[in-house]
């Protein structure tokens, strides 16, 4: 898919969420893109009516007359995406990349958080952070963000969290929600997840696994060279073999298992997306 039907697609995304936050129809999607809550504002004095459960007794004693705390709707959300561009995202099969799918992954959630006044900001990750985005309202700030992701070529080997995780807790951020983005084919992955843990803390987190088609084991029959976009190491396999099949599938679905069981333990969402899946679609299942 070229530049030209990239930038179509991600204007179809915009158009839908715009045209479905407008009807107050955007299902789980939209409840989930709302304010914390309340936040503390001020302290004044009782007024009739007002709830015996928000006096504020220090202040009351110092002055000796009643006062109140008062709190206000926080409206805003920082929503901070860790997209991996890594050369593994650019594998592609069914004519479609999973970058692509990346791309519209970040259309979706970040319109239907910019059209719910909310900041949006992104982390492009290796093993290290590529590109640091601020996180900022409005649409511009989404697709100015949409077409570095669109033009982004990949260099990097391999990808990891550690050091990108680090930069976002260095960021010092009161809260935010956390979504993550790569196709989880990293080592030691214990380590990962350690990181990501201690940087969940009390954020809302979700674990978007993206795999091409083809990932996901072999369609047909027959010997397969296939070769690891980030090592760029090859392999011949005998797609014949009902073992060579099994173990390959196996394999793949070990690690997804890994990731889905233990972001559950550790109360983070988890969905998984290939490049045939309708995303618009699929999003409204998880958030």
């Amino acid at each position: 898919m070229n530049l030209k039907e990239l930038i179509r697609s991600v204007r179809r995304i915009q158009f839908k969420s715009q045209s479905l936050t407008h009807q107050k129809r955007l299902g789980e999607v939209s409840s989930s893109f709302k304010g914390f809550g309340i936040n503390f504002s001020e302290v004044r004095e009782y007024q009739f009516g007002d709830e015996t459960r928000f006096i504020d007794w220090n202040v009351t004693a110092r002055y000796n007359r009643p006062h109140v705390k008062v709190f206000e709707e926080e409206k805003e959300q920082v929503n901070m995406l860790m997209i991996d561009v890594s050369k593994s995202m650019d594998f592609e099969s069914d004519q479609k990349s999973k970058k692509q799918t990346l791309i519209e992954l970040f259309a979706t959630i970040s319109f239907s958080c910019a059209f719910n006044k909310d900041r949006v900001g992104a982390i492009f990750f290796s093993n290290k952070v590529e590109r640091y985005f601020e996180p900022k309202g409005g649409v511009k700030n989404i697709w100015m963000i949409a077409m570095e992701l669109m033009e982004w070529k990949s260099t990097a080997s391999h990808s990891e969290l550690m050091a990108p995780l680090s930069f976002l807790r260095s960021l010092k951020l009161k809260k935010y929600r956390l979504f993550l983005m790569s196709d989880f084919h990293f080592e030691n992955p214990e380590k990962q997840l350690d990181s990501l843990v201690k940087t969940k803390r009390k954020n809302r987190t979700y674990v978007l696994n993206v795999r091409g088609y083809l990932e996901n084991g072999l369609p047909l029959r027959g010997f397969y060279q296939l070769i690891n976009s980030e090592t760029g190491i090859k392999t011949w396999h005998n797609g014949f073999s009902n073992k060579v099949r099994n173990r390959l599938a196996k394999q793949t679905e070990s690690v997804k298992s890994y990731w889905k069981k233990e972001c559950r333990k550790s109360n983070m969402q988890y969905m998984e997306l290939t490049s045939q899946d309708d995303v618009f679609k699929k999003l409204n299942g998880l958030i």
